[in-house]
């Protein structure tokens, strides 16, 4: 026996579960975020004109599940850790803040190691599409100022000593 109404509730709930459980199976299905500490690490260093290597211990996003996080979701960063995107082959890339929390510098880089532009202190959260207009092979994030204190720049260049890259290194020139 049912008391009154209890059919009708019933049918109503059945209906509903079955519209949300498309919605729950995708959120399932959704990518975790992956701890830093599942991101493969190397050490980058970055050459500058003025005849200064800056290296940095960074974590290396090389795949789309981890271009796409990123550092997402970071609280800090120190002056000597960075994170390299990489692009095989050199592609057109754009870059943004989304969920992001702290403030980075990113370096665009050519396949010769040459940095062909600087972004300084992109802001938290920018939805804003910052690129290079020249395709890359690899965009470093650096705390927020850090180019700035180091004198990074344009036409400097950037090596992976574990990597061996770049494989063919040439001459970065660029007026500062």
């Amino acid at each position: 026996m049912t008391a009154d109404g209890a059919v009708p509730r019933a049918a109503a709930l059945l209906v509903a579960v079955a519209l949300l459980a498309p919605v729950a199976t995708l959120a399932s299905t959704a990518s975790p975020l992956l701890p830093l500490s599942a991101f493969p690490r190397e050490r980058i260093a970055v050459e500058t004109r003025s005849a200064r290597r800056h290296v940095f211990e960074a974590w290396r996003a090389d795949t789309p599940e981890t271009r796409a996080q990123g550092l997402m979701f970071v609280k800090q960063m120190r002056a000597d850790q960075a994170m390299i995107f990489v692009y095989e082959p050199a592609q057109q890339v754009g870059m943004w803040m989304k969920n992001t929390l702290i403030p980075l510098d990113m370096l665009f880089v050519d396949d010769g190691g040459c940095v062909v532009k600087v972004h300084e202190r992109a802001r938290p959260g920018d939805l804003d599409t910052i690129v290079a207009e020249v395709p890359v092979v690899l965009v470093v994030e650096l705390a927020g100022g850090t180019a700035a204190a180091l004198g990074i720049a344009r036409g400097d260049r950037v090596v992976r000593p574990d990597a061996g890259w770049p494989r063919a290194p040439r001459p970065c020139f660029s007026p500062r």
